[in-house]
Formats: C-alpha cells, structure tokens, sequence
C-alpha cells in the first residue's frame, strides 16, 4: 500500500491510549505527521488532497512504547550471560542492535528508550530516515558504581572501559558529574543510574544500595541542568527505591519493594514505575533452571561461597513480593510505564518480550485498557515525549497502529504480530503486515 503525507483513516475505532474503550465510527486525518482531525464519520469531509484509506472494521491506537530497553547487540546465555556479550566485537554488536530495534518496531513498538551506547547512534540514523526503525530516546550507557550492576568484574577494568556496552563506571560525586556531562554531550535525552543492584553475581545483590545519597543527588542536579532531561534509576530495593525518590529521580526502574508510605510519596511526586514485571515476576523460572533442566556447568563466580544458589521457594518469595508491589503502586496511584528490559538474545528476545511485558501487566493485575494506557500515555511519559506522542489526539505526531481486533479484549490481540495491520512513525506508513514499507 502506498500512502502519502496527507491521509484520513476513515470508519475505524479508536483507542486514544487514555485508558478507555474504543470508539466506533471514527475518522482520522493526518497531514505532514500530525493528527489534523478527529471525528465521527458523519462530520468528516473530503479534503482535496488527502487521500481516503478505508478501514471499516478496524481499530486505531497510539504505537505501543517499551521505555527499558538495551539495544547492546549481545548474544550470550545465562552460564556466561555479559562476559559473551563483552568479548564481541563492538561493531558487530552495533550492527546487530539495527535488526533488535527493527524487530521491536515489528511487533508495535514505534518508540523506545534505550540504554546503551548502540542507542545514541541507533536514534542518528533512524531520526535520519535512512533506515526503517523505532523513535530511540537514547539514554548512552548508564552510571554504575566500581563492582556494581553494569560492571563486568571477570574482565579488567581497562578493558571495561574500553568495551563495556551499558554502563560509564562512575564512583564519587564528581565522577558522577563528569560521567552526566559525557552522556549529555554524546546526545543522551535521559541519564541512567544503577542505585542498586540486580543479582547478576554475588556481590551485586538486589538488597545492596550502590550508590550514597549525595552521588544519586549530583546525579539528577547534573542532568536536570539541562532542562527536560530525565533520570531513570534501577533501584531495586526499598532503601535505595526511596533514596532515589527524595533526590528527585524521574522514573524507578524495576522497584519491587514498595510499602504503602513510599507508593504514596511517589505517586504525589509524580515519579513513574517502569516495573518490568516479565523479568522480575519470572526470573527464577524462566533464567534459573533448577533440577535436570539447570546448566551442567557455572559460569565462575568468585564470590559464590559469600551465598547459597537460591531455591524455588526463595523465587516464589521474590515473585509474590513483585506482584504485591505493583499492585500496592497501582492502587496508590502510581504513574505506570511499559518496560520490558530486553537485554540480549537468546535470554530476552527483541520484540517478542516487549510484547510478552504488555501480557504482564495484565497478569499482575492491570485490565487491559489500563496496559495499554501503561504501553502507550504512560510510557510517552516515561520518555518526557507525552507532548508529541502517546495518545491519538489532535496536534499529536502521528505514530499509529492499525489493528485488525479489538485490543482492549484481550492481551492476545496485540501479542499476536499478525493483528497488526499498519504501523505508521510521524504520519509515515512504515511496517505493513510485518514487512518494511520504505
């Protein structure tokens, strides 16, 4: 199908992305990659100039957004995990990083918000219309601490440094100032911080705060200087979730440890969850293999005997607490956003676990109007985008899905690929029926 700059969708519903049903015998009018009108199909009329695409029995809706994603073009398992994916070459990463970006555009993605330095350049040469691929709001590689989340401590720190594919490490105030400033000047729209840490080995345990107050603080005065720039901070434990809150953070990245009073303080600050509840609901069972199914070897851990491998009650433990979290900030009036931390194939899939995190959110809690609410409003919000994109309104930039069912049913309808019809990025048809329109 070809379709040019001015276009109206006529006899569609649409779904605004506000957390709504859809309404039925709707126009859209697009000109130049903006909303023009939208309206009941008895008011609409034929503009000369505009061409008429007829949808009768479609659904229109804001492109989906995941806002956690690492674009890092690493393949590795989860035996060795980041020490595969450090010991490739950084331009084979890069290169793959395109197809990664391209296959979450694929499943409805138009937007996403990358960590990792593939991400500054992937949103170059996509915002130069030069390739096919999603809108990148680039975070560079994020802040960690010496031995946090994003180091890579079975390497040297020089080679690190050199090769590292998300993270700056970063210690003390003014290392964080310098580390700020050096993302910023590479293009970051938003800055990064591990606040804690993830359970990657033994010394990085999601219950350790990894960073002091004074170091996140310098972090956020440093990147809030330049005006609209977020900060995003892994903060995985209740400590470090509420350090991050008080100096002044913009989204808590994956924050499964809330209690009532710190869901109440984000909410009324405006702070955005970004949960990533794939990932930490599931961990234990889809990457922790136990029994006849666990790997016959293990990658080196130094540090192992500091812990005991955890057990399926500790990971049915971790994920209950996930879910009571996430909820607890739903009921409090959280702002939510749609994150899936895709990192690497073949442990997270680029696409398929974008849409995997939209099912998710349902099944921990949210009705399916609320998620795609969360995929699309709330994500734009995430990205410090909500002025241009997220919602199908008037003066909006016309990042669009055409959908063959009702999404609002059922999560199904948009896990499924195929129920996508028609993707446009800024009024431009882009992916028709899975293939690149370009």
């Amino acid at each position: 199908m070809e379709i040019g700059s001015k276009f109206a969708l006529l006899n569609v519903s649409v779904v605004d992305g506000k957390g709504g049903w859809p309404e039925e015998n709707k126009a859209v009018i697009v000109k130049d990659g903006i909303i023009h009108w939208i309206g009941h199909m008895k008011d609409y009329k034929k503009e000369d100039g505009v061409q008429e695409v007829s949808l009768d029995g479609f659904y229109v809706m804001p492109g989906m957004i995941d806002a956690h994603v690492h674009l890092a073009g690493g393949r590795g398992d989860m035996e060795y995990q980041e020490m595969e994916v450090i010991a490739e070459n950084k331009l084979v990463r890069a290169m793959r990083s395109v197809y990664e970006a391209q296959a979450v555009l694929k499943r409805g993605f138009t937007s996403v918000r990358d960590i990792s330095w593939n991400g500054l350049y992937l949103k170059r040469i996509f915002g130069d219309n030069t390739l096919p691929g999603p809108r990148v709001i680039a975070c560079g590689p994020g802040l960690s601490r010496t031995g946090g989340h994003a180091d890579l401590y079975q390497y040297t720190e020089d080679y690190v440094r050199e090769n590292g594919f998300w993270s700056i490490i970063a210690d003390g105030p003014e290392e964080i100032r310098k580390a700020v400033r050096r993302v910023l000047r590479e293009g970051a729209d938003q800055v990064k911080i591990w606040a804690s840490g993830g359970d990657n080995w033994p010394n990085d345990r999601s219950c350790d705060v990894h960073y002091s107050m004074e170091e996140i603080v310098m972090c956020v005065e440093e990147a809030h200087r330049q005006e609209g720039t977020f900060v995003c901070a892994h903060a995985e434990n209740r400590e470090s979730i509420s350090m991050c809150v008080d100096a002044g953070v913009d989204t808590i990245e994956h924050g499964e440890d809330l209690d009532e009073e710190l869901a109440v303080r984000m909410a009324k600050k405006g702070v955005i969850l970004v949960p990533t509840l794939a990932l930490v609901v599931n961990w234990h069972k889809d990457f922790v293999p136990t029994g006849d199914a666990a790997p016959k070897k293990i990658r080196p851990d130094v540090f192992l005997h500091r812990d005991v491998p955890p057990s399926d009650e500790d990971g049915e433990f971790e994920s209950q607490r996930a879910k009571e979290s996430f909820q607890l900030a739903v009921e409090k009036g959280v702002k939510i956003a749609l994150g899936s931390d895709t990192v690497y194939e073949p442990l997270t899939k680029c696409g398929e676990y974008s849409a995997r995190e939209f099912k998710a959110l349902v099944e921990c809690g949210l009705t399916v109007p609320q998620a795609i609410r969360a995929a699309t409003m709330g994500s734009a919000e995430a990205l410090n985008m909500s002025h241009k994109i997220g919602t199908v309104e008037v003066g909006k930039e016309a990042d669009l899905l055409v959908v063959r069912k009702d999404p609002t049913k059922s999560t199904d309808v948009l896990y499924n690929a195929e129920n996508i019809y028609l993707t446009f990025i800024k009024g431009r048809l882009t992916v028709e029926d899975g293939r690149f329109v370009w």
